[in-house]
């Protein structure tokens, strides 16, 4: 008996992959659940320390929108997810090895006279509306937009499995690119464990890549202005310490998501945040509460159906291969 080690991998894959499908359709059904019975609250009088769901629109001043990478278009936040091709015997597939966000979160209002904080780390992110995408082999990685790749180089140190390294072409690897947004203005929908924002601490500060750190400082001594700013002993030019000064004051005012007038009006006025936190829903929608609910009640379904036909019909399969049937 000759057995196809790939065939008998890519089986027990299936086998497997149709076992999680089942019970992530129920799952995915109890989320269902808990959406349709949870009301949509105010976050001024939404309860905190329990799970609530909010309805309101993402909130960014205009001078700090980020252009995302590929669409180039302004918005109050952005994710890129990073998926290789990977191949079988007889097949491909997409593998995701990557993700990162362009900041933690971002801030909802719901005109309540509150706002909430959103991180997005770990939340089931359903949107409307397609995806905006970019494929490119390893090899030719330095024909690569420049905006996507200086959007890697600033978020690097998000990436754990990714490198933007060029490779020959005949090691070269194909990947795909994949954006979404959140735009300011837009509205969201938000179901998840919300703590109260009084407990809210300060955000710890991201710093600036190496390379973007230089370019930094080679704009400060290049500006006749900002050598003067930061020239504290006034002898006409910058030593080191004043140097290294002058570019972390102005990376922190790169890195600031918001204003300080208008964080010192979103502040006060946040009393909720939320956040992944175990045993709990956390939900992030643009679409509306009912499309969303028929949405997951479909995707739902085929789980639950799918899942063991596809564990049938892969045992059947590995039954076979082994000449047991």
């Amino acid at each position: 008996m000759q057995i196809d080690l790939n065939s008998t991998f890519g089986g027990a894959m299936g086998w497997g992959a149709g076992i999680y499908w089942f019970f992530q359709g129920f799952r995915d059904l109890k989320a269902r659940r808990v959406m349709e019975n949870i009301p949509t609250s105010k976050i001024m009088t939404g309860a905190v320390g329990s799970d609530v769901e909010i309805k309101g629109k993402v909130v960014c001043e205009a001078e700090k929108l980020v252009t995302a990478p590929i669409s180039k278009s302004p918005c109050a936040f952005y994710s890129i997810e990073i998926q290789e091709l990977r191949r079988r015997k007889n097949s491909t597939y997409w593998h995701t090895v990557d993700q990162y966000y362009s900041d933690e979160g971002f801030y909802v209002d719901d005109d309540s006279g509150a706002t909430a904080l959103v991180f997005v780390d770990k939340a089931k992110i359903t949107r409307k509306g397609g995806n905006n995408s970019y494929r490119i082999k390893s090899n030719n990685f330095p024909q690569m937009p420049a905006t996507l790749t200086d959007s890697l180089a600033f978020y690097k140190k998000q990436l754990r499995h990714f490198k933007l390294k060029e490779t020959s072409w005949l090691f070269s690897k194909e990947y795909k690119f994949i954006e979404w947004c959140f735009f300011a203005g837009e509205t969201v929908y938000v179901l998840g464990y919300a703590e109260s924002g009084l407990k809210l601490l300060p955000k710890q500060k991201k710093k600036l890549s190496a390379n973007d750190y230089n370019k930094v400082t080679k704009a400060i001594q290049s500006d006749p202005k900002m050598i003067s700013r930061f020239d504290t002993n006034k002898d006409g030019k910058l030593d080191f310490e004043e140097l290294q000064q002058g570019a972390k004051v102005v990376a922190d005012k790169i890195l600031e998501k918001y204003s300080r007038k208008k964080l010192e009006d979103l502040l006060p006025k946040t009393k909720m945040v939320f956040r992944h936190k175990k045993g709990h829903h956390f939900h992030i929608s643009n679409m509306k509460e009912e499309d969303l609910t028929k949405k997951i009640a479909q995707l739902s379904a085929l789980k639950i159906w799918g899942g063991p036909a596809l564990t049938i019909a892969c045992t059947l399969f590995l039954l076979f291969q082994w000449e047991i049937l």
